[in-house]
């Protein structure tokens, strides 16, 4: 890993398409998009620690159960065999946390099998990628599911899972980026059919919807536009301390927080 002078954004990356989360962390601290660029997959995950080890338990038994189209009636087996699989309880802090969370989230796929599975019992992609550009910048965001319409002539819906113990509200999804990303993608990805977009929260188990107002759509495309502009913009990627440096995949470079 090079030295705290000498980062730089690999060669390449504004040619390729720029994601909800990296605006997102941007926007918390540009050192801390920066630096991220420089903390693989798996250090990360052990940062973020258990919760990380859940969600990525659950999404990918949830995905790869649609991927291979199980019946409803194996639901609930096929769920927990698959967690079991991915479940990497070594990223826990201690063995309490590993056992808590285990039971947690077979309980929460137990759940899922007996109420979304059962209304929900097939996806028509799982895992997608959606890309496109956005007032002349290229971006991409990943719908966990797409499910058919519910109804003849109703749209179809694009979904997000998410584990959080704190899952955003309606309001907070209206103005969070990645969301609305999501939502602006999957209507031009998708069309000509008309799109619902969701997050599925999974604790507790409510489906929440990304709606943004008309006249907001313009100036989320706008947003969108300016803060790529910044980041293009940007040379010295200074820290800025926040709340979300306690959660910060980068931390331990930071030369705030090395002082």
């Amino acid at each position: 890993m090079p030295e705290d002078d000498n980062f730089r954004l690999p060669e390449g990356f504004f040619e390729r398409p720029l994601t909800g989360r990296e605006l997102a962390d941007f926007a918390d601290c540009p050192h801390k998009f920066l630096l991220s660029h420089f903390v693989d997959r798996q250090q990360t995950r052990r940062f973020l620690g258990g919760p990380a080890a859940l969600h990525h338990a659950l999404r990918g038994a949830i995905v790869q159960f649609y991927r291979e189209a199980a019946t409803v009636d194996e639901a609930e087996s096929k769920l927990l065999l698959l967690f079991e699989e991915l479940w990497e309880g070594e990223l826990c802090a201690d063995t309490m946390e590993e056992q808590n969370l285990h039971k947690q989230g077979r309980q929460i796929l137990t759940d899922f099998a007996a109420s979304w599975v059962a209304d929900n019992p097939t996806a028509l992609h799982a895992d997608l990628s959606l890309s496109g550009e956005v007032d002349g910048v290229n971006f991409a965001a990943v719908a966990d599911l797409v499910l058919p319409a519910e109804a003849d002539g109703g749209p179809l819906r694009v979904i997000r899972l998410n584990s959080s113990r704190r899952p955003p509200t309606e309001p907070e999804l209206a103005h969070d980026i990645s969301a609305g990303l999501l939502l602006l993608l999957a209507e031009e990805h998708l069309s000509p059919e008309r799109v619902w977009v969701g997050y599925y929260c999974l604790r507790p188990g409510k489906l929440r919807q990304v709606e943004i107002a008309p006249e907001q759509v313009d100036y989320l495309r706008r947003d969108l536009s300016s803060r790529a502009a910044r980041m293009r913009r940007e040379k010295d990627f200074a820290p800025r301390k926040g709340k979300y440096c306690r959660w910060c995949r980068a931390r331990s470079r930071c030369e705030i927080w090395k002082r």
